[in-house]
């Protein structure tokens, strides 16, 4: 029996909007006389790229995967020009990330840790959640939800919060409206793939899963789009909260957990919206197929390659929206520190007599060494201020597009998904391919008939042979009889052989009942049907609808 050659469904191993994605088994990272060597795949199918330390254009190094080794090397390979290390486990959890600069900000994480003893962390919290109730508002205007009087309302009453059991009330009385509007959204899936799937990915149900009761360890393709998509939002955000000097483990509204950066997943609040938004989007414009997800013998439903390397490319985008949240946050927290002098040459006189100190109001921010379009006005505790700003009324950044991956061949944009090689270069890369496969089957037929006895020479198989030689000549000498003048062998290489590569293998043999092999032949040009399926041929380029 025939070995069927094994595919790699990654696209070629390139950065792409600043980002690599490393996936697989045995993933390999080291420095080699300056350069980073990066390998990854599936056994002895690997992918390989040599990365120098100027040009190469990486920010973020995503590995999806827990097989491989690391050394210490590339670490520093990676700090050295900047870059960060991502690190997602097969279950979509960040396992590990590197930071690529830090900042030695004592003062103001001595300020984030009493801001639960000041009453800061409800002013943060109520602006975090007011601007992800925003965002939320305009999806559901997206979705044409009819009503929605009740939204608008526990928007108003978050206004008039003044602990964090009322914030996080009003946060999940809305959630709960905001996750139901979602019952409108359906999976658009090719239809051979709709038998394929289990009957519950088509549509969605809820956000909570049937297994937890929660949105981990999705059950459906859409809460593990939004999983995947909040866990790159996630590490993007502790990123940028070390680089400003905060802690990521102490959260104002999420409650402090073991193993849970608490604070990290408060900064990424208004941001979620933005990911929801790139999911309808995702929905909208985007056919998957069954090969997108699959489904663990528990039921949870995970993504799959190379839809994880596309999403993973979003990254610097969520850098982008995250960056001014966390820049506020640490304004407010210096502010807070320089008051409360904790750190600062502020007089303590100061402090007590500050009406900022008592009570849930922001403190006055003071003047940062460069001016930043965030800072904000001191605001009352009845009357609190949502982001205002421009900067976080910005549209949504071009980054959060899916880049094309690049051709293997002459570097130009792939359009089509699944392809490694662009329209121009496909014809040449098929053919190829083609002559390849040629030669592997003689090398095969020529191991075979060292077998002693060979079984292509016995009585049965010389038997069979003859007789459909004799058919194949029989047709082709009746049709010579009923059609003297045809058009030349020159005439299909020119007019019909092009055209053959927008067509599936599949479609071809189904048109001119030819097997795979020989339509394989055709199309990459190797040789010519005889005259007899030209009319075959030329009905399917001509009518035939490409894929």
């Amino acid at each position: 029996m025939q070995q069927q050659k094994f595919t790699l469904p990654y696209p070629p191993l390139q950065v792409r909007a600043g980002t690599l994605v490393a996936d697989g088994y045995g993933i390999s990272l080291r420095v080699l006389y300056g350069k980073l060597h990066v390998q990854d795949g599936i056994a002895d199918h690997r992918r390989a790229l040599v990365l120098d330390r100027a040009g190469s254009g990486l920010e973020r190094l995503v590995l999806l995967g827990k097989t491989g080794t690391l050394t210490l090397e590339a670490l520093s390979w990676l700090r050295a020009i900047g870059a960060a290390l991502v690190h997602l486990g097969p279950n979509g959890a960040l396992l590990a990330h590197s930071v690529p600069f830090g900042y030695d900000g004592h003062p103001i994480r001595r300020a984030q840790a009493l801001a639960i003893a000041t009453g800061l962390d409800v002013v943060l919290a109520r602006e975090l959640i007011a601007r992800k109730l925003d965002g939320q508002r305009k999806n559901l205007a997206r979705m044409r939800v009819g009503e929605l009087q009740t939204f608008d309302a526990l928007r108003g009453a978050l206004d008039r919060t003044s602990t964090i059991d009322e914030v996080r009330l009003c946060e999940a009385k809305a959630a709960a409206l905001y996750w139901n509007a979602w019952s409108v959204i359906s999976l658009r899936l090719r239809g051979r793939d709709l038998a394929r799937i289990p009957a519950r990915w088509a549509r969605y149900e809820a956000r909570a899963s049937v297994l937890t009761g929660g949105p981990r360890a999705a059950t459906n393709p859409v809460n593990a789009l939004l999983n995947y998509l909040y866990t790159l939002l996630e590490a993007e955000s502790r990123l940028a909260l070390l680089a400003a000097g905060l802690d990521p483990t102490l959260g104002v509204l999420h409650a402090d957990q073991r193993n849970r950066d608490s604070f990290a997943l408060d900064a990424m609040e208004p941001i979620r919206p933005d990911v929801d938004a790139f999911v309808l989007d995702l929905l909208e414009t985007r056919i998957f197929t069954s090969r997108d997800f699959v489904e663990l013998p528990n039921g949870v439903c995970r993504l799959r390659a190379p839809l994880t390397h596309d999403l993973a490319l979003t990254l610097q985008g969520w850098r982008l929206l995250v960056a001014p949240i966390v820049t506020h946050l640490a304004h407010a927290f210096r502010a807070a520190s320089l008051d409360r002098g904790l750190g600062a040459a502020t007089p303590r006189t100061q402090t007590k007599n500050s009406s900022s100190t008592r009570g849930n109001s922001l403190p006055p921010l003071k003047a940062p060494c460069s001016p930043s379009p965030l800072r904000s006005t001191p605001r009352k505790r009845a009357e609190p201020r949502p982001y205002a700003s421009k900067a976080w009324n910005a549209p949504r950044p071009e980054a959060l597009t899916l880049v094309p991956v690049a051709c293997a061949s002459c570097g130009k944009p792939v359009l089509k998904r699944r392809r490694r090689y662009c329209e121009a270069c496909v014809p040449f890369a098929r053919r190829a391919r083609a002559e390849r496969a040629i030669a592997t089957a003689r090398e095969a037929l020529a191991t075979q008939a060292l077998h002693v006895p060979d079984p292509r020479a016995s009585a049965q198989a010389n038997a069979q042979r003859g007789e459909a030689n004799a058919e194949h000549h029989r047709r082709n000498r009746e049709w010579a009889k009923e059609h003297p003048e045809e058009r030349d062998r020159a005439w299909f290489l020119r007019e019909v052989t092009p055209k053959l590569d927008g067509f599936s293998l599949t479609k071809i043999a189904q048109a001119t009942g030819l097997s795979l092999a020989a339509c394989s032949r055709f199309r990459a040009g190797t040789s010519v049907p005889h005259a007899r399926h030209w009319a075959a041929f030329a009905a399917l380029v001509e009518g035939g609808e490409a894929t």
